[in-house]
């Protein structure tokens, strides 16, 4: 049995340390641009790491006479070159229009982690430029066309100007990269890569949830127009939160992710405080119940908020579906639910059912697994059910609750972040 690499989700994820960059002085204000453009750094600094990490597995496998298993890492990288490509936009877009002239230059090309991946990209160049014209249409050279165009494109984006301080101590690469290197398992694994597509959005939505914060309070004091400029910026961000789910959904697969999964110990996405707590639990429902009455523009944007976190448990619904089995299998999750997909599945229509702007004249849910309204449904359910088998038998432990699975988890919900938050 693999030990576990930590007693709880936070220290999975390394966010005391993350967050230790994110927070440390220079510190922007809450609810600022400037803290919107930290964490977008950050979070793309997290990614540049781990695409160095992947070009040099790339390389090694190569050298070592492995191609196939060189083209899994070049599709990881392509995963991490569109959210770095998507961070890149949102620098532009939330950059002040005038960027604001007199101050520091923010560029992902003076960042030393972009220095020691570009060190890693020409090193596994080396060992494709022999590949390149040789017969064979393998899918590395599709991947490689589609990232370097992805990285042209993130390049370009990832700057901006007026910034108080410069890359270094505003942005702390150094620190991020300790972050991302403090848990390792040995051996050829994806736990790197399972890692960073949950300290990303941890980041950005540490955001999000100080913008939602500074809007309701906006909203009491009757001050819509800031409001509604906090939640056009805070939107955004939750949007490409949302979209990070599907690194994991499209890139990893079943074996891969059962690989770490005993070394994840009694821990559960759903212990996160800043996405199921801070920002499902207290925050949106305070913001929906707040927006009530407001102009269109706060209004329109709590909606889409709404609709973002919808996207995310939708989203977050595939890991235990395509990695533990269909629903009514009984695929315990490492925490003791009794069906991991249907749990999952009813956190999605309870949070849907506390949201006033949900549509509730649905002619069909997507979590509706007994129904053959899809037509691939059938086939769908026998797929998951061989995962359910191949998952019950690997870890019986963990279905038995027996072992280290015996104890319940030690987590506890956290304080309410908005004490007035409506029932």
């Amino acid at each position: 049995m693999e030990s576990p690499v930590a007693a709880s989700y936070d220290d999975l994820q390394s966010l005391p340390t993350l967050f230790k960059a994110a927070t440390s002085d220079p510190a922007p204000a809450r609810g600022s641009v400037w803290q919107a453009q930290r964490a977008l750094f950050q979070a793309m600094e997290i990614g540049l790491v781990n695409l160095e990490e992947l070009a040099d597995e790339a390389t090694a496998r190569l050298r070592d006479g492995r191609p196939r298993a060189a083209e899994r890492s070049i599709g990881w990288m392509v995963g991490f070159g569109q959210l770095w490509a998507e961070l890149a936009w949102l620098v532009r877009e939330v950059a002040p229009l005038d960027d604001t002239p007199g101050g520091h230059a923010l560029a992902v090309a003076d960042s030393p982690s972009w220095r020691r991946l570009a060190h890693a990209e020409r090193e596994l160049a080396r060992e494709l430029k022999p590949l390149a014209d040789g017969p064979g249409d393998f899918a590395w050279k599709r991947d490689v066309l589609r990232y370097a165009m992805l990285q042209r494109v993130a390049l370009e984006h990832a700057c901006v100007g007026g910034a108080p301080y410069g890359y270094r101590e505003f942005v702390r690469p150094d620190a991020v990269a300790a972050a991302v290197h403090e848990k390792r398992l040995p051996g050829e694994t994806v736990f790197l890569q399972f890692r960073a597509a949950h300290q990303m959005p941890e980041l950005l939505v540490r955001v999000v949830n100080d913008h939602l914060e500074r809007a309701v309070d906006e909203i009491k004091r009757g001050h819509s127009d800031v409001a509604a400029d906090l939640l056009a910026r805070a939107e955004p961000l939750l949007e490409v939160t949302a979209r990070m789910t599907d690194l994991l959904v499209d890139r990893m697969n079943t074996a891969e992710y059962h690989e770490i999964r005993e070394a994840l110990g009694l821990t559960s996405g759903s212990h996160s405080v800043g996405l199921h707590f801070d920002l499902m639990r207290d925050l949106y429902p305070a913001l929906a119940h707040a927006s009530a009455g407001q102009p269109d523009a706060v209004r329109r944007a709590a909606r889409s908020i709404g609709l973002h976190i919808d996207r995310w448990r939708l989203g977050h619904v595939n890991l235990p579906r395509t990695n533990l089995g269909g629903a009514g299998a009984g695929t315990r999750s490492l925490t003791g639910s009794p069906d991991a997909l249907r749990t999952v599945a009813k956190m999605r229509e309870a949070g849907r059912a506390r949201d006033p702007y949900a549509n509730d004249g649905r002619p069909f849910r997507a979590t509706e697994w007994e129904s053959d309204v899809p037509p691939l449904a059938e086939v769908e359910r026998r797929l998951l059910g061989e995962i359910a088998q191949q998952t019950q038998e690997r870890f019986q432990d963990v279905q038995a609750r027996t072992g280290r699975y015996a104890d319940p988890s030690e987590f506890t919900p956290p304080p309410k972040r908005c004490p007035a938050r409506p029932s």
